[in-house]
C-alpha cells in the first residue's frame, strides 16, 4: 500500500513538471513568433500574416516605418496600437514613439518651418502629456515634453490678468510720482 501510494505521488509531480515544461515551451514559441516579427518588420518587407497580428511586430513596422520616413504609415499603425492595447506597455511606448516621432519632424534636417513645425510641436506635446497621465514617472516624457515646450512655448497668462508690474504699482488719484517718498 505505502508502495503505491509513492509511485501515485511520483506520478502526480512528474505531471506537474511536465505541464511546467509544457508552458514553457508555448511560451518560448510565442517569444520565438515576435522575435521573427520583429525582425521582418524592421526590414519593412511584408510582413506574414500570422505574425502581423502580433502588437509587438505591429510597434517594430511603426517604429522602422517612421525611420525610413513614411510617417503617414507609421502614425497609422501607432494609433492602431494606442486604440487596441490601451493603458499596456505596448500602447505607452507607442505614444511615446508617436510623440517622438512628431518632435523629429519638427526639428529634422529640412526643418520645416514654423508654419508646419508647430502643429508638429501641439502633436507632440499632447501625446506626451497623454502619456504622462498615464504613467507620470516617466522622465523621457518629461524630458521630452520639455523639449517640445522650449521649442513652442505656449502661454501661461491670460488677456485679462494684469502683469505683475501693473499689479504691484500704486497709483493714487491726484498725486504725482514726485509727490510720493
Amino acid at each position: 500500500m505505502r508502495r503505491s501510494w509513492t509511485h501515485i505521488a511520483f506520478g502526480l509531480v512528474a505531471l506537474g513538471c511536465a505541464a511546467v515544461a509544457a508552458d514553457d515551451g508555448l511560451r518560448m514559441k510565442h517569444a520565438e513568433d515576435v522575435r521573427q516579427a520583429v525582425a521582418e518588420a524592421r526590414i519593412i518587407t511584408s510582413v506574414p500574416s500570422h505574425l502581423a497580428d502580433l502588437p509587438e511586430a505591429r510597434l517594430a513596422r511603426a517604429m522602422a516605418l517612421s525611420k525610413a520616413g513614411a510617417y503617414a504609415d507609421a502614425q497609422k499603425l501607432y494609433e492602431a496600437q494606442i486604440q487596441d492595447d490601451a493603458g499596456s506597455d505596448l500602447a505607452q511606448a507607442a505614444l511615446f514613439n508617436l510623440g517622438n516621432m512628431y518632435l523629429r519632424q519638427a526639428t529634422g534636417e529640412g526643418n520645416p518651418g514654423p508654419v508646419k513645425s508647430l502643429p508638429l510641436l501641439e502633436q507632440a506635446k499632447q501625446r506626451y502629456r497623454q502619456l504622462l497621465r498615464v504613467t507620470p514617472g516617466d522622465w523621457d516624457a518629461r524630458y521630452n515634453l520639455e523639449r517640445a515646450l522650449w521649442r513652442a512655448p505656449e502661454e501661461t497668462e491670460s488677456a485679462d490678468e494684469p502683469d505683475v508690474k501693473e499689479q504691484h504699482d500704486v497709483k493714487l488719484r491726484g498725486a504725482q510720482a514726485e509727490d510720493l517718498p
